[in-house]
């Protein structure tokens, strides 16, 4: 007879079968493949977490930015100190980039230019506000970063034409100086048969010039006498001790006089002396006056008076 299988014999089989598969792990069982298919665990992935943009910037929050170098450019400003807040603001929307702080550079810029009658300050308006301008332009660009906006969209329009009527002021201001300017240099036009300058004011700037030169001489030559007076004093050997300093101060402070007093009063007296010969050349000038038919005479080519500089100090020359 056969030997068959019990089924007690089945079942311890199966038993040890089981038992050797969890002493090799679960890793060791074999899984089965199948072809388009992923296996459990790798559809399973962990959720990754936004990164948030440390650049990020909102208009609330560039408000909120401006606000304090706004406040204290508009004190500036009220209290006349604009070159201090064109500072600030220049500073400020630099390092910010704000195209608002911008703006309001160029209106205090613009502001300097018309109280102190300077180009260059309107210029300089002009400038501020195509820096705003770039700057919002760049933001309406899709390759600006949706992220940071110093202003809100709809307040671009507003900016961009307040930015236009600065460059337009600017432009009035520099056309308005620049005419000033020309009618300043440009010759005044004779109201009556003699010229307008007869050097008249020269003439007596110069004579006050001279009598300035003279007390200035005056006071030089004294100290000179005081200077020398005390020298004397001092060389005595009689003198020492206090005494010696007294003199020894009352003569340097003589020289001192001396120096200056010679050097200002020679200067005044030579500069007067040429203002007043310039002035009544001048009026000489005025009153033989030609028509205005007749031609430029042959003194306009060949002034008559010149002050060259020389290895002493300065020269008049020329006709007198």
């Amino acid at each position: 007879m056969g030997r068959g299988w019990s089924s007690s014999g089945l079942a311890g089989i199966r038993g040890a079968a089981t038992a050797v598969a969890l002493a090799m792990g679960v890793s060791a069982v074999p899984v089965t493949a199948f072809a388009g298919t992923t296996p459990l665990p790798l559809l399973v992935k962990k959720k990754r977490k936004k990164k948030k943009k440390k650049n990020g910037l909102t208009p609330a929050q560039a408000a909120e930015r401006r606000a304090p170098v706004q406040d204290q450019g508009t004190q500036m400003v009220q209290a006349g100190e604009l070159t201090a807040a064109s500072i600030l603001l220049d500073s400020a929307s630099q390092t910010q980039g704000d195209p608002i702080l911008f703006l309001d550079a160029g209106d205090v810029y613009l502001e300097m230019a018309i109280a102190d009658r300077d180009i260059a300050a309107a210029e300089t308006a002009k400038m501020r506000a195509w820096s705003a301008e770039d700057i919002l332009y760049f933001q309406l660009d899709s390759a600006s970063d949706p992220d940071y906006r110093l202003v809100e969209n709809e307040e671009v329009a507003t900016l961009l034409a307040r930015s236009s009527q600065l460059v337009d002021a600017a432009d009035t201001a520099i056309e308005e100086i620049e005419a000033e300017q020309e009618a300043l240099v440009a010759p005044q036009a004779a109201t009556s048969g003699k010229a307008k300058g007869d050097g008249k004011v020269m003439r007596i700037a110069g004579l006050g010039l001279v009598g300035l030169g003279v007390a200035g001489l005056g006071v030089g030559f004294a100290g000179l006498i005081v200077g020398r007076v005390n020298q004397n004093r001092v060389e005595d050997p009689a003198v020492y001790g206090t005494e010696f300093d007294e003199f020894d101060t009352k003569g340097r402070r003589g020289n001192v006089l001396a120096g200056v007093g010679l050097a200002v009063g020679a200067v005044a007296v030579g500069a007067g002396v040429a203002l007043f010969i310039i002035g009544r050349n001048r009026g000489k000038q005025a009153d033989a006056a030609p028509n205005d038919d007749a031609g430029p005479s042959d003194s306009d080519d060949d002034p008559e008076l010149a002050i060259v500089p020389t290895g002493r100090g300065l020269a008049l020359t020329g006709r007198f």
